[in-house]
């Protein structure tokens, strides 16, 4: 092919993409202020001045825009049959004294409840007037804390789970149901926005808890009776409610209208402890207090709210001894009471020393982890990149399902330190490549430029791309569209077998545009082919997926069911679509493992990975798994608070395709760095674990065919 631009002429694409590379490496020999292909990859090159962090970026803050709800609850009545506490109330006040002094919210932004105000009206009470809060002193989506320190139990038969006020006396003054507390969140979500936080340091079950009780500790938790939640309670706060509507979501498959701030999607709940255990507070002459909320502030102390998102609590709070915190919620990756998601960035994942003085760093096969991967480590991330520690090369054998493994000897690898570090990919591995067929033609020269800007760089984010001639070997195609924009053919057996051909999207056919479509879709077929056959798990996971039904209580609360016949028939789901329908999906675990599970949603039509929920990232404390053996879990209804999804199929399309892929693991994993948005609607967006024992995993993958 003559290339006039370049006055070359070449005969293959490797001829083209080495002259290329050359080039471009004279060009920024020759002109030392450019900034490398590496530091273009990955943003290292000098920028303006961070804006202010932490404390004194909320103290710079005319009026923080925090509002929150304070309950601490000591002394319970003789006639309640409830231990009387000492923790509480100092937790409560240490909780309102941080917000005041640290992050200078003003005492009109907080409603404080001690003991006597801490009554069963006076809570509900509470709730209402974060509800009722108007502009111009509150604005939506303003951050809301709801603190409770004291009792909490379960009303025996019925299984709910319940606040115990101050004035709660058994069969005559009740607890406060969950069912009541999630209609009140509701209520507030619904009018102000969903950037809530609920923290409750109590126990989710009184049972069992004046027997574990001794003379340095109690338990926040206490027995009730039978009748104490009985049906009609709190009919006028429960009925009426009406979900509101949501934003955004994906082409493909999206959460669906109606249900974005009900249940777990209304709020983030940090809870002292798992369901099964008990919510302890330390008997202290001098300070006493609970063991979750002293933790939680000595993390604040070390580190501020601004700086963590919810997942992270778990990680970098001090262990707490007979107590696994929790934390729910579909928005954990938000930061610490802000609306706004983390911007993406790197992926960073925590490196420890073992007995042996082995390097862990807590990344494995699941997060695409394969031989010869290259880590760099760090301190912490604010030594990036100036500070590294040394380098450490990943080997097929010591590569786990979710961490991997380094001997303290192998070549340029870190001096032992000190508690843990960081560690970012900085060279992928050997993996599969992406197939792309492109003509070897002068119009498609933006396409070689971005293919060889990749091959000459750096990092864990690069394209693993094979330009082949042979049209049938590849799972891409790019052809021109008109004089300056390129499109792309869908040539993938598991797309083109359904009768979906060509992506609904052109770009404009310069390197920027398409060098962002190509590491898109290397990141998108990269983890939709990584799969785990494990036959336990493969053949021991039932998945149904049914159209929803609305329906309403008799309290006059919104939920939903299955109606209709099962869609997953004959290997694949098929959609005739609809601007109504709402889907869920039931999972049922018949393997001997009590299972956490993720579910994502790969688009074929615009290489978008969206999370239809999340699992938990592995933390200090055991997370309880969703879906127990033996047992089922749902998706878009049910007990989880998943909301549902809608389907839908591009404009100018009458078919598209995407796949579901769920991970099933033993232990929680954080998969953040899977999803991403398409490379046709914005920049590519993506977002740490260690294991001793092998725990079992496997993935679960369903072709979904959309009509229209």
């Amino acid at each position: 092919m003559w290339l006039p631009w370049l006055n070359i002429t070449v005969t293959s694409y490797v001829d083209l993409i080495y002259y290329i590379i050359g080039r471009n490496k004279q060009a920024e020999e020759s002109s030392p202020s450019t900034t490398s292909w590496g530091s273009r990859l990955f943003g290292w090159g000098r920028s303006a001045p961070a804006p202010p962090r932490g404390a004194e970026a909320l103290q710079s803050m005319s009026r923080p825009p925090l509002w929150a709800v304070i309950i601490g609850i000591n002394d319970y009545h003789e006639s309640s049959k409830m231990a009387k506490l000492s923790g509480a109330v100092p937790d409560a006040d240490s909780i309102n004294d941080y917000l005041q002094s640290e992050l200078k919210v003003p005492s009109s932004q907080i409603r404080n409840l001690r003991d006597k105000q801490a009554t069963r009206a006076g809570i509900i009470a509470a709730f209402e007037w974060l509800r009722d809060l108007n502009p111009p002193d509150f604005k939506p989506q303003d951050p809301i804390l709801i603190y409770y320190a004291g009792h909490g139990g379960e009303v025996p038969t019925k299984g709910v789970q319940t606040l115990i006020p101050v004035d709660y006396i058994p069969d005559k003054q009740p607890p406060i149901p969950d069912r009541t507390v999630a209609a009140l969140i509701n209520q507030i979500a619904k009018k102000q926005g969903n950037n809530i936080t609920v923290i409750l340091d109590c126990c989710h079950s009184g049972s069992g808890a004046r027997g574990d009780e001794d003379e340095t500790t109690t338990v926040r938790g206490g027995e009730l009776h039978p009748n104490d939640a009985p049906e009609g309670l709190d009919s006028h706060i429960v009925a009426g409610y009406k979900p509101p509507q949501p934003t955004g979501g994906t082409r493909g498959i999206k959460v669906a209208k109606g249900f974005a701030n009900q249940d777990m999607n209304s709020h983030v709940l940090l809870a002292a402890c798992s369901a099964n255990e008990l919510a302890k507070e330390d008997k202290k002459d001098d300070r006493p207090r609970g063991r979750f909320t002293g933790a939680l502030l000595e993390l604040f102390r070390n580190t501020s709210p601004d700086q963590i998102t919810y997942f992270e609590v778990l990680t970098r709070m001090p262990k707490i001894d007979d107590q696994n915190p929790q934390v729910e919620g579909f928005h954990q990756k938000r930061i610490f009471f802000d609306a706004k998601v983390l911007p993406p960035t790197r992926h960073t994942y925590e490196v420890n020393i073992d007995s042996k003085g082995r390097f862990i760093v807590e990344a494995g096969r699941a997060h695409g982890i394969t031989d010869g991967a290259e880590f760099t480590v760090y301190k912490n991330k604010e030594s990036v990149p100036d500070s590294p520690l040394g380098k450490l090369v990943a080997q097929e054998r010591s590569i786990k399902p979710f961490t991997t493994i380094f001997l303290p000897n192998s070549e340029g690898a870190p001096k032992p330190f000190e508690g843990s570090a960081i560690a970012i990919q900085t060279k992928v591995g050997a993996l599969e490549d992406l197939k792309i067929h492109v003509p070897l033609e002068t119009q498609y020269l933006p396409v070689f430029e971005a293919v060889a800007r990749e091959l000459d760089g750096a990092g864990p984010e690069l394209c693993r791309i094979k330009l082949v001639e042979n049209k049938a070997e590849a799972k891409l195609g790019i052809v021109a569209e008109g004089n300056k924009q390129v499109a792309f053919n869908v040539l993938e057996t598991r797309a083109t077998d359904y009768g979906f051909t060509r992506m609904p999207y052109t770009v404009d056919c310069v390197t920027d545009d398409l060098h962002r479509v190509l590491r898109a879709a290397s990141h998108y077929h990269l983890h939709l082919n990584l799969e785990h056959f494990n036959n336990k798990i493969k053949e021991g996971i039932k998945i149904e997926f049914y159209a929803l039904e609305d329906k309403e209580d008799e309290y006059g609360e919104d939920y939903r069911e299955p109606v209709g016949p099962d869609l997953y028939r004959d290997g694949k789901v098929e959609i005739d679509v609809d601007d109504e329908t709402r889907y869920g999906m039931k999972i049922t675990n018949s393997t001997p493992f009590n299972l956490h599970f993720a579910c994502f949603f790969f688009d074929h039509a615009d290489f978008s990975i969206t999370a239809l929920n999340e699992m938990a990232a592995k933390t200090a404390y055991r997370k309880d798994p969703p879906l127990l053996k033996g047992a089922s879990a749902e998706m878009g209804y049910g007990r989880l608070g998943i909301p549902p999804f809608q389907c839908d199929v591009p404009g100018g399309l009458d078919l598209a395709v995407g796949f579901l892929k769920f991970y099933f693991t033993e232990e929680p994993v954080d998969l953040s760095h899977i999803p991403q948005i398409s490379p046709f609607t914005g920049t590519r967006g993506v977002a740490p674990s260690m294991d001793r024992k092998n725990p079992a995993w496997g993935t679960v993958i369903i072709p979904v065919v959309l009509k229209v």
